[in-house]
């Protein structure tokens, strides 16, 4: 993978009113697939109800005031949709390994981005859906480097990609390279993570029920 940028590729790939849907199935927001991105560790508590099966699922109240508040993506959703799930078949039928979705918002811009400019260790193609992102990516680094949460002034040379990501935009950013998203307005987008091993498990099943 290089990194590119191309405006447009995919729009109303996903949507505020989709979130919003996925969001009020209480089930899918579990501690595991949410990721709520503090600046110190919190905890809550919360009553149960004797119908759930999982009880560590967050209740829609606090769900709410969390991303309003907050940082947050949600794992393990890249069979959210039909048009998501056929974006991650795309890039398994390209790089040949299996593809994740991370559901990405920022509804706050004053927030300082926790990860700050860091590198990931899988390819990443990330979707902006609603709002305006810019995203720099700097050129490849040793991953045995220090460079996991630098700031833009600690990385060598200037970025190869400086863009301003409006909603359809798409950026391709492999695994080793910094990067740093800085929300202009509200954020949404979709970051297509691309495993660097292929796993024993195989791919996921990407056929989409109808009825």
């Amino acid at each position: 993978m290089e990194p590119k940028f191309i405006k447009q590729h995919h729009p109303e790939l996903f949507s505020w009113k989709e979130l919003e849907y996925l969001i009020n199935i209480r089930p899918l927001m579990t501690q595991k697939r949410s990721h709520i991105l503090f600046e110190e560790e919190t905890y809550f508590k919360w009553r149960s109800t004797g119908w759930q099966k999982d009880k560590n699922c967050y209740p829609p109240t606090l769900i709410r005031k969390l991303i309003e508040e907050n940082i947050c993506y949600f794992t393990d959703m890249s069979r959210c949709t039909e048009k998501i799930n056929s974006f991650a078949k795309n890039l398994e039928d390209e790089y040949e390994h299996q593809t994740d979705a991370h559901i990405y918002m920022c509804r706050n811009i004053e927030l300082e981005h926790p990860f700050g400019a860091h590198f990931d260790t899988s390819h990443n193609v990330i979707v902006q859906c609603e709002g305006t992102t810019n995203f720099k990516v700097w050129n490849e680094v040793d991953p045995k480097s220090n460079y996991t949460k630098m700031t833009p002034e600690e990385l060598p040379g200037e970025p190869v990609l400086d863009v301003e990501m409006e909603p359809g935009d798409a950026i391709w950013i492999p695994m080793y390279y910094p990067h740093l998203a800085t929300s202009r307005t509200k954020r949404l987008s979709v970051s297509f993570a691309i495993n660097k091993n292929p796993l024993k498990e195989g791919f996921e099943d990407r056929a989409w029920v109808k009825i």
